[in-house]
């Protein structure tokens, strides 16, 4: 190769390195972000939330739960460019309160305690019961819904929330090789007690970015 060549690389490389750096903040771990509503994970993902100051409510701002206060309500009023929206609580996608992430599912917002390339929550789901037949009665019986606690993980840069399951938990750490043959060389029974840290080794090499 010659010296041009070489140039040219060195600057191309050089350029994107640039493009990384001006189009994306990293998010170092233990840092508090500022409280915000997000309409939706792309808003999240832009770190382009809704502050405290644009909120219009009865509630005082300087509640600790404030935002969990306004998004119990069933509509949500706010102030942008002098202009005032209002938007129905259930179709906002999540908040950020006193450092943690709320995320909405189903209508419900639900704490994330592990936050990072791959989170983790638990929520209350509906489950139907469809009952059996009796035919000493000549009817069903037993039918009716529960209320269930279930484990999600969410992929940060998709937003997606699934069911908290191996075969999910595999298909995330496997985008990194090295951590991911590390975790399949355990047997079923350790992988099921270290899949969480595992997750946590995982957010450690792989912090996220908000995009600008």
């Amino acid at each position: 190769m010659n010296q041009a060549s070489i140039l040219f690389v060195i600057l191309w490389f050089c350029s994107l390195m640039n493009l990384a750096q001006t189009d994306s903040i990293v998010y170092a771990p233990g840092k508090v972000l500022e409280d915000a509503v997000y309409l939706t994970h792309d808003d999240f993902r832009h770190y382009r939330g809704i502050r405290k100051a644009q909120m219009i409510s009865k509630t005082e701002k300087e509640q600790l739960d404030f935002l969990s206060k306004v998004l119990f309500e069933e509509k949500m009023t706010y102030e942008e460019n002098g202009e005032r929206f209002t938007v129905e609580s259930k179709k906002v996608w999540g908040y950020m309160q006193n450092g943690t992430l709320y995320v909405n599912f189903k209508g419900e917002f639900f704490r994330v305690p592990v936050f990072g390339s791959i989170s983790y929550f638990v929520a209350t789901v509906t489950v139907i019961n469809p009952g059996f037949y009796d035919p000493r009665f000549g009817m069903s019986t037993g039918s009716g819904t529960t209320k269930e606690i279930r484990e999600f993980i969410m992929n940060y840069y998709d937003g997606i929330l699934v069911e908290f399951s191996p075969e999910e938990i595999d298909k995330l750490l496997a985008r990194d090789p090295v951590l991911f043959a590390e975790f399949k060389k355990l047997s079923r029974r350790q992988q099921k007690e270290q899949t969480y840290g595992y997750i946590r080794k995982y957010n450690a090499l792989h912090p996220i970015y908000f995009l600008r």
